[in-house]
């Protein structure tokens, strides 16, 4: 871990924060298996009814499924809606 991201860490612990909120992680919040909420991604790289694939810091966040649908996107946060069957997580650290 980089020694930024240690102070980071460190602070987030002090301060009893969250650290993906000060580390610029993403965070996946999955209900059941259609509804997915993701927080701090830095876009869609591909978007299709079957596949969509987020940029997130370090890597990209693959969503796999049926009739997948983006409902919101704001600046760091995205609502996916449909049949979800896998979610994976590549070239992160």
């Amino acid at each position: 871990m980089a020694k930024g991201e240690r102070l980071k860490a460190k602070v987030a612990d002090i301060l009893d924060l969250p650290r993906d909120l000060l580390a610029d992680l993403f965070r996946l919040t999955l209900a059941g298996r259609g509804q997915l909420f993701i927080e701090n991604h830095k876009g869609i790289i591909l978007y299709q009814p079957d596949l969509i694939r987020l940029s997130v810091r370090g890597g990209e966040v693959i969503v796999r499924g049926r009739d997948l649908q983006v409902r919101f996107v704001y600046t760091a946060e995205m609502y996916i809606e449909g049949r979800i069957d896998t979610i994976e997580v590549e070239g992160l650290d």
